[in-house]
């Protein structure tokens, strides 16, 4: 999507300081700038979610018990391990 983005005279100078210092265009840096706004409100919507946090302690628990496995061998041998127990 292309667009005009209009800002203020002081806002603009601190832009183009902070995407030189960042070897970046403008354009990257307001990319760059929507991307972490957008990846905030996420993980703020994922904080407010009880159930989310809630499937996330699960997974992490998994994780650190052995339970996460990768590939089809591992996926049966896991299956194996559960039926033997």
């Amino acid at each position: 999507m292309a667009m005009t983005l209009r800002l203020p005279a002081d806002l603009d100078a601190d832009l183009r300081i902070a995407a030189e210092e960042d070897h970046r265009s403008m354009h990257q840096a307001v990319v760059h700038a929507v991307e972490l706004y957008l990846a905030r409100r996420e993980t703020a919507e994922i904080k407010a979610d009880p159930d989310t946090l809630r499937a996330l302690a699960e997974a992490r628990e998994a994780v650190r018990s052995g339970d996460v496995v990768y590939g089809t061998d591992a996926a049966r041998a896991l299956l194996a391990r559960r039926r033997a127990s």
